[in-house]
């Protein structure tokens, strides 16, 4: 069981937070090899483009850092289970749920106490690839609104929606709808509904995420001060782990 060291900030402990990085960003601010197990370094070497594997060294390596430091645990030691959907997951992570996505030139974690939550991150396509794919993944409720909300950003809402629920594209895509809400989305299952927020990174790529727990907060990473003051914010509340006996 968790025992908390320090004096608990409860709106911290029932947060959400999402962190995006520049890939480039991302591998000149830390050497992922140095976290990365043997399995995950041997998945780098199969990919056969180069992007691909700096993007999963990128992704993973940050996923175990922000991990590491909300956990107080070394993130090179980490283990990581599969729930039936494939969502993986720590067993002795106590609620902390997590999800990491990479897409074009960006990586991004989701970190959630308070739920289950999804991030998808996407680089934008020519209209004439979402013209052809779109009656695959829309709602038939959908077609009418998808330019006003836009092809990317529904695409990346479900992706993260299916992702929080833990099922990923098991469920098809169309049978989730999603609406724009105020600043965010809902996206809806008949029998779930999965809140979210998007952030246009720059003007190729969107983020998405989505929780059923409290709205997260969407954190950009430009650099490695960014990313060591966030490691280090995550660290304040990171659970004390019990002596050794």
């Amino acid at each position: 069981m968790f025992e908390w060291s320090k004096t608990v900030d409860v709106e911290w402990l029932c947060a959400g937070f999402a962190f995006a990085m520049p890939v480039s960003s991302a591998l000149g601010s830390f050497d992922p090899d140095t976290v990365l197990d043997s399995e995950e370094r041997s998945q780098v070497e199969r990919f056969l483009k180069r992007e691909d594997r700096e993007r999963y060294r990128a992704a993973h390596g940050l996923v175990r850092l922000l991990l590491g430091a909300a956990t107080g645990q070394n993130p090179a030691g980490f283990r990581f289970s599969r729930r039936p959907g494939g969502k993986p997951f720590l067993s002795d992570a106590g609620t902390l749920d997590f999800n990491l996505s990479h897409g074009g030139d960006w990586v991004a974690v989701a970190l959630s106490r308070s739920g289950r939550i999804g991030i998808d991150v996407e680089a934008e396509r020519p209209r004439h690839f979402w013209d052809e794919i779109a009656r695959s993944f829309l709602a038939p409720e959908e077609i009418a609104t998808a330019s006003a909300i836009g092809y990317l950003e529904i695409w990346t809402a479900k992706e993260a929606a299916l992702k929080a629920h833990g099922t990923g594209f098991a469920i098809p895509p169309d049978s989730l709808t999603v609406t724009a809400e105020g600043a965010g989305f809902v996206a809806r299952l008949p029998e779930e509904r999965f809140p979210g927020v998007w952030r246009r990174l720059d003007d190729g790529h969107v983020l998405a995420v989505a929780s059923d727990g409290s709205a997260p907060e969407i954190t950009v990473l430009e650099n490695a001060g960014d990313l060591r003051d966030s490691l280090a914010d995550l660290s304040r509340f990171a659970p004390a782990r019990p002596a050794s006996r």
